[in-house]
């Protein structure tokens, strides 16, 4: 995928630079036309002003043929042989050899190393058979070695253009194929965490569960009976935890706004369960991919207790942006409510709570729950701005 991506910006660099250089073909061909003042244009002059402009357009106007000869880099041998035919027919002295110019550079640009030498001894090997043939009236330096040379140096130019843009090239490759497995890692790592936190804690227990059922069999089998059934309903946990580990994990896609994700995952929620969930957002900015995905986990989590437990009508999940990069997630619900424990944690038998108490820890985000009996919650999420972090220490109180 990232070569995919490299090969494409290659191309939109080399249609830029061969656009580039043929606008400089233009301006030159006007401003020798400024040389030809008080001259009559003959035939001649007229076909090469109209070859070296018609090319120049087309590969300046057109993107379809910027992108052939981009692809087909052998394809620009004919414009290198229309400007030597240029200089052949005009010869050494006439104004239009400054619109050949911008061929060697992009000849150099275009072809490897060895081509492009060769195409500037074409070039100066070229001016030097016309100069030759047809010998200037004048004797001066650059019609003698100052154009010869100019040709030399613009394909060196234009080599030096195309190593660096490769350069460049493999440096962001390198760089794509260093995040792409910090990605990995990252992900590997909110995995385990995500297996540690809940699902292997959740599993450890019945595992413990497990290995002494055997023994309250043979003691008290009535007892056992409802032992066994609290192991059933912890696998069923487990088996709970585990899917929305794989829900969270397949939800959140980085290169996505927060606002598009945390709005989807909202239609979603609301489709499943039949409860209303009004998403808003205002000024919405966003977070790095670790806060993120904790911030999603926190809104996942809060919406799966109203289902649980809130008997709402209605829900309403806001993300507003703050000044210097901050923003804050609400989630407020019409439900039954309730009375908040004094430590923040979740009530005997749930998790979510604690799991929401923790995350916010992870992520230094401020988690704030808001709830009376008979008036709903209030879930508020903080992540800090440029002003620096926020204390991650969790608020409960009633509303």
């Amino acid at each position: 995928m990232s070569t995919r991506v490299a090969e494409v910006e290659r191309d939109e660099f080399t249609r830029r630079l061969v656009g580039i250089c043929m606008l400089v073909r233009l301006v030159s061909i006007l401003v020798a036309l400024l040389g030809f003042v008080g001259q009559t244009l003959t035939v001649p002059v007229l076909v090469c002003i109209l070859v070296l402009s018609g090319t120049g357009l087309s590969l300046l106007l057109s993107a379809d043929v910027a992108t052939f000869v981009a692809n087909h880099p052998l394809v620009f041998v004919v414009d290198v042989v229309l400007s030597l035919s240029v200089v052949a027919v005009l010869g050494t002295e006439s104004p239009l050899i400054l619109a050949t110019m911008s061929t060697a550079i992009v000849a150099g640009f275009l072809f490897p190393r060895p081509a492009a030498v060769l195409c500037a001894i074409v070039f100066v090997a070229g001016y030097l058979l016309v100069a030759t043939v047809r010998p200037p009236t004048g004797s001066g330096f650059m019609v003698t070695l100052g154009v010869p040379a100019l040709y030399v140096g613009l394909v060196a130019i234009g080599g030096a253009a195309r190593y660096a843009h490769l350069a460049q090239v493999r440096a962001a490759r390198r760089t794509g194929e260093a995040l792409l497995a910090a990605a990995a890692a990252d992900e590997r790592a909110r995995l385990a965490r995500e297996m540690h936190d809940s699902l292997g804690k959740t599993l450890h227990g019945i595992a413990l569960g497990a290995d002494a059922l055997p023994t309250i069999v043979d003691r008290d089998p009535e007892a056992a009976r409802g032992y066994a059934k609290e192991l059933a309903q912890g696998a069923d946990r487990a088996a709970q935890e585990a899917r929305q580990i794989l829900l969270r994990l397949r939800a959140d896609q980085p290169d996505r706004p927060l606002a598009e994700v945390l709005r989807e995952r909202c239609d979603a929620w609301q489709d499943e369960v039949g409860v209303p969930c009004r998403f808003t957002a205002t000024g919405a900015v966003d977070l790095s991919t670790d806060a993120r995905y904790e911030l999603l986990a926190i809104v996942g989590e809060a919406l799966e207790n109203v289902h649980r437990h809130a008997q709402a009508r209605s829900v309403e999940v806001r993300l507003t942006g703050r000044p210097g990069g901050a923003l804050e997630v609400v989630v407020q619900d019409d439900g039954k409510g309730f009375v908040p424990q004094p430590d923040g944690r979740s009530p005997r038998d749930h998790y979510g709570l604690t799991g929401m108490v923790e995350r916010a820890a992870e992520a230094g985000l401020r988690l704030e729950v808001r709830s009376r009996p008979g008036d709903g919650t209030r879930v508020v999420v903080t992540a800090p701005g440029e002003d620096g972090p926020l204390a991650p220490t969790p608020t409960w109180r009633p509303r």
